[in-house]
């Protein structure tokens, strides 16, 4: 219990850092991430709070906007996934490519993502007439077509579903505010849901 629940605090502290270096912070915008990172727990092989800690490194580059954060988040999980590299490395990658989108380019591309020479002129033009979103929608848009899905995919595997079990459990593992009571009551309902004849008849 202290264990997970001190790994839960250190990615909200890390996460609200973030936020408040950037001149982001509000307690609804870091309530809405780690909102957004237990949805995306829910979807993936990925547990939330690596999420959220992958999100607070995201944050670091600036020229991120909000409106593609949520897709960029997105496209770093199916990036480590389908290249098989660590979630802090797909961050980096990713944010650097959106951060720079000319530079970040060539920087993809030598880690296997594969962009056509209309792509990159078109992106090279965008950046030089100031519209960085735009290049940061194509760079997006090119790394869901290479590796959108993968996350999910991974999921539906038993080792994913493995995986998204020992989350679970992990989620149920921090103490929330001291009190065991929730502990209790969400291994019990573990528990019940494990023995319930329906699962018991699907496995």
């Amino acid at each position: 219990i202290i264990q997970n629940t001190v790994e839960a605090e250190k990615a909200v502290a890390q996460l609200d850092a973030a936020l408040k270096s950037t001149g982001r912070y509000t307690p609804e915008l870091s309530q809405a991430m780690r909102d957004y990172s237990d949805a995306l727990q829910q979807t993936t092989a990925f547990e939330d709070d690596a999420i959220t800690g992958a999100q607070a490194l995201l944050l670091t580059f600036t020229k991120i906007g909000g409106d593609i954060f949520p897709q960029a988040t997105e496209a770093i999980l199916d990036m480590s996934t389908a290249l098989g590299t660590d979630l802090k490395s797909a961050t980096i990658s990713v944010g650097k490519a959106l951060n720079d989108p000319v530079k970040g380019m060539a920087a993809l591309g030598r880690s296997g993502v594969q962009f056509t020479e209309v792509q990159k002129e078109l992106v090279k033009n965008m950046v030089a007439t100031g519209d960085v979103v735009g290049a940061q929608t194509i760079i997006l848009k090119e790394l869901e077509t290479q590796f959108g899905g993968s996350a999910e995919a991974a999921k539906n595997t038993l080792g994913g579903a493995l995986q998204s079990l020992q989350n679970t459990m992990g989620n149920l593992l921090e103490g929330e505010g001291g009190s065991t009571k929730n502990l209790i009551a969400g291994v019990n309902q573990l528990t019940e849901a494990l023995a319930d004849p329906r699962t018991v008849e699907a496995m």
